[in-house]
């Protein structure tokens, strides 16, 4: 029973599509509140992401915190600039504006993103100070948002602005699509495939392996990467993923192989998982 458990949970992770970064832009729609710290009560926000630049709009309900008074709504927009990446982590800083209850505003603070690279769901924190304008004087407050994002990938948007980062592989012998800065000869450019490949497959197996640390006494796991297939700034890998753990309340160790593809996208020098699906 806690091997099915486990095969299932491990066939659910692998059907999710995955997110880019660089070269590769994230539409971001996201469930918002503030939990009563603010006047948000629920709201809605959709973002679009490339790189480390984003940008949103929301709308939100807040409630005004006066007696028998209803609420109001709200409608905001900003921008995001992301200043660290800790791994499971995301740092960044915003600031836009908008109108709350008939009333102009403006906002600043930072953030913070968690979420694995490989499943396209992350949750978010914000904090940060408001100015709103009122016909006698500013007031001046709190604005705190904590939120649930799904991710989806859309591609390149360069491509519709004609700068051509979206262009064939170079047929040139020892060439590389990377930035001509990058000084990358084809073989390191696919050997950076495989290793951001490997290191997208240890992140989610080993969040996976925390998560259901419960089901087994023993798990131990091999990532194998087999082919390597570069189109311009996106790429593909065939390989498989072998684990092998001991049910808790057993003594034998079952072992199962799963193979699929990975997708990737450039960022900068490198690259970036965007994607996984079972063969």
């Amino acid at each position: 029973m806690l091997k099915r458990h486990w095969l299932a949970s491990f066939a659910l992770l692998s059907a999710v599509t995955l997110s880019g970064n660089a070269h590769a832009a994230d539409l971001r729609l996201s469930a918002t509140s503030s939990l009563g710290l603010s006047c948000q009560v629920a709201g809605a926000r959709a973002g679009l992401q490339e790189g480390r630049v984003g940008g949103f709009v929301q709308g939100a309900y807040c409630r005004t915190g006066v007696q028998g008074q209803g609420g109001a709504t709200a409608f905001d927009a900003g921008v995001t600039f992301d200043v660290f990446d800790a791994g499971l982590v995301h740092g960044y800083v915003l600031g836009g504006g908008g109108v709350q209850a008939g009333s102009g505003v403006l906002f600043a603070g930072v953030g913070a993103r968690v979420g694995l690279d490989l499943v396209p769901v992350e949750g978010f924190l914000e904090a940060g100070v408001q100015r709103v304008s009122t016909v006698l004087a500013p007031i001046y407050g709190p604005r705190l948002a904590l939120g649930v994002t799904y991710r989806v990938n859309v591609g390149d948007l360069s491509r519709f602005a004609g700068t051509g980062i979206g262009a064939a592989v170079d047929s040139a012998p020892g060439a590389s699509s990377a930035p001509e800065s990058c000084n990358l000869t084809s073989e390191q450019d696919r050997a950076a495939v495989r290793s951001a490949t490997i290191s997208a497959a240890n992140q989610v197996l080993t969040a996976a392996a925390s998560s259901y640390s419960a089901g087994f006494s023993s798990f131990s796991y091999q990532v194998n990467v087999g082919g390597v297939s570069i189109s311009g700034n996106t790429a593909t890998v065939n390989g498989s993923v072998t684990i092998t753990l001991v049910p808790r309340g057993s003594s034998t160790a079952t072992s199962e192989t799963y193979p699929g593809t990975v997708t990737l996208v450039r960022s900068g020098c490198g690259w970036r998982a965007t994607g996984y699906s079972r063969d």
